[in-house]
């Protein structure tokens, strides 16, 4: 072998792409000083090679006009690891806190596919007149399409529909809670029609001569002569005295010496007072009719001598003497009727 050149030198291979096909029968070299260029044509592309390591995490800082925008940011080594986009030549540059990292074909290339986007719609009516218009809102891959229709104008008037359940209007509140029997009351506070018992008094509830007790010369004061039970109703109500008499006498021996007094009382012989009969000073029989009374003065809202909803009510008949002479009972055509009064506003 001859030996032409006896010097260590740099030797710098090149490939050559050859869009011809033709193989190669000579590769240069190109030797100045101690230098050399050899250039070699280039061969296919081969398999790819192992998985490399995980890249440094980048800071993705958005788009920059050019490289002399990003440059005038004033980078240092506290920026290190962010990426910019430039979109005078569509490549991504990484600042290494020392010096730039341009990726020329960072988007040349379809990236892997992204989950698929849900679209929803939402229609909305514009005013009369109004230009139709379409928004997508949101972040993939959720996003909304708004679409906004004008309203046309007031077409004429339909034939006069079917009529409605009551129930079905719009300023008609909630009526699972309405009993029968109820009415609709107008709320201020909601702006609604709900459901309140009936103004009407319910019942009647009676008890009629053999229910009461009677007697002769009687010295007892009070004395319960008679009691009745009313069931429980479904709403607070108020006990009304509609009717009602006894016969008594009193024993004297001149007008006004003494007299029976009757007494209707609720929940027990000392409750609330809720009728009165008042009774004659006199040495003959009389009937005593009864009628509504109270302790106070009472109004349509007050709680006074009142039953609250779902319980039973006890009503007392007592005789009470006003004076120390004795006095008598007569139950023939005795009766005693009661009605309920719904409280007022109860639902």
């Amino acid at each position: 072998m001859t030996i032409v050149y006896d010097s260590d030198i740099t030797l710098t291979l090149r490939g050559v792409s050859d869009p011809i096909g033709l193989p190669y029968t000579v590769n240069p070299l190109e030797l100045v000083d101690r230098e050399g260029l050899l250039e070699i044509r280039e061969g296919s592309i081969g398999d790819p090679g192992p998985q490399g390591d995980p890249a440094w995490p980048w800071q993705w800082m958005g788009d920059l006009a050019d490289l002399a925008a990003l440059q005038a940011l004033g980078l240092g080594e506290a920026h290190a690891r962010r990426a910019w986009r430039l979109l005078d030549e569509n490549s991504v540059i990484l600042w290494t806190g020392l010096e730039f990292v341009r990726f020329t074909v960072a988007f040349q290339h379809a990236g892997r596919q992204g989950p698929p986007n849900v679209l929803s719609g939402v229609a909305t009516i514009g005013t009369p007149g109004s230009t139709a218009t379409a928004v997508i809102t949101g972040t993939p891959p959720n996003q909304v399409l708004e679409v906004q229709f004008p309203r046309g104008a007031t077409g004429v008037a339909g034939d006069p529909g079917e009529p409605g359940a009551i129930s079905d209007a719009e300023d008609v509140g909630d009526l699972t809670a309405a009993r029968q029997g109820a009415v609709l009351a107008w709320h201020t506070a909601t702006s609604e029609w709900l459901p309140i018992p009936a103004p009407r008094l319910g019942g009647p509830w009676a008890i009629a001569g053999s229910q009461f007790t009677g007697g002769s010369n009687l010295s007892q004061s009070p004395k319960t002569i008679a009691t009745m039970t009313i069931p429980a109703q479904p709403i607070p109500w108020r006990p009304i005295v509609l009717s009602g008499s006894i016969g008594l006498q009193a024993h004297v021996s001149t007008v006004g010496e003494s007299r029976p007094d009757v007494e209707i009382r609720l929940g027990a012989a000392d409750g609330p007072l809720i009728g009165f009969g008042f009774g004659w000073a006199a040495a003959n029989h009389t009937q005593t009719q009864f009628f509504p009374r109270w302790d106070a003065p009472n109004s349509p809202a007050s709680t006074q001598a009142t039953v609250g909803a779902n319980q039973t009510a006890q009503i007392y008949v007592i005789v009470r003497r006003v004076g120390a002479k004795n006095y008598s009972v007569i139950t023939t055509g005795a009766q005693l009727i009661i009605g309920a009064q719904p409280m007022e506003g109860q639902p």
